[in-house]
């Protein structure tokens, strides 16, 4: 290859650092919150998935690494740092809603961002979560279905039921007014959605009245992850979703024994915008 050929390339147009394996990158609209990447060769859509509690963004990067080189995706995670306003606070994305942060649009900023970094024209992408992370992603998904291409939720702490008789977060009753857009049902039907749990992921979490995040409705889906994920895939299949789900034999709250069942879904959801 001659020299001019080699600097046509867009990865001699910046840092090593932001191509392949990636640094952390600030969002340019809010540098508090920055994501890390895979940047294959060639990109032909675009995966998201999203820490639990633990923000270990660059761990669910590396995990997911092989199924990005296999499926020339552009591997998108986030980090919505803890101690946001509140430095005592581990919760904030999770909801969408912190303290007037709409965390929804900061990630549709970041891929806008990441788009246009590496000249994608695409709008639609993959997404996915553990723990916090699948709380987070399942949120969005009700207001953004029409954006995704595939859902995998790994065992969500707290759930949002499709239940207008509660409001936010147990339910859905003000989340038009709060957000300012509609749960697009049939969007959501057209969805392929995967629901992970491990089997022994069945500590009692209930949430007590007077707990910071309770509100009414809090535990009407259950007291343990496997209990929410079950009403959650319940709900699903009542309004016709295109949902699975799958738990995980001797494994319990831990994505690790979850990961091959994460990268099959997403393999067999794969599509080329």
């Amino acid at each position: 290859m001659s020299t001019s050929e080699r600097l046509e390339s867009p990865r001699d147009k910046g840092s090593p650092f932001l191509y392949c394996r990636t640094s952390f990158i600030a969002y340019g609209a809010d540098p508090r919150f920055s994501y890390c990447l895979y940047v294959p060769d060639e990109i032909r859509q675009i995966c998201v998935y999203v820490h639990g509690t633990y923000r270990d963004a660059a761990i669910y990067r590396d995990q997911l690494t092989d199924f990005a080189v296999r499926n020339q995706a552009l591997l998108v995670c986030p980090l919505f740092p803890a101690g946001l306003i509140d430095p005592l606070d581990v919760e904030n994305y999770k909801l969408l809603l912190y303290r007037g942060i709409r965390f929804d649009r900061i990630l549709l900023g970041m891929i806008d961002e990441i788009r246009q970094r590496y000249s994608v024209s695409f709008k639609r992408f993959m997404l996915g979560g553990f723990s916090g992370g699948a709380q987070f992603a399942h949120r969005f998904a009700y207001f953004y279905a029409e954006r995704l291409t595939a859902l995998s939720l790994a065992a969500p702490g707290r759930v949002t039921l499709l239940d207008e008789s509660l409001n936010w977060w147990s339910g859905i009753g003000d989340a038009e007014r709060l957000f300012g857009r509609a749960i697009d049902i049939p969007a959501l039907r057209a969805l392929p959605i995967q629901l992970l749990v491990g089997e022994n992921d069945d500590d009692d979490i209930t949430i007590k009245k007077g707990d910071r995040w309770w509100v009414p409705g809090a535990n009407r889906a259950g007291v343990n992850r496997r209990e929410r994920l079950d009403s959650l895939y319940r709900q699903y299949q009542q309004i016709g979703c295109d949902a699975r789900l799958e738990a995980i034999a001797n494994c319990g709250h831990d994505w690790q024994p979850l990961r091959d069942a994460t990268i099959r879904f997403f393999e067999e959801s794969s599509i080329s915008e």
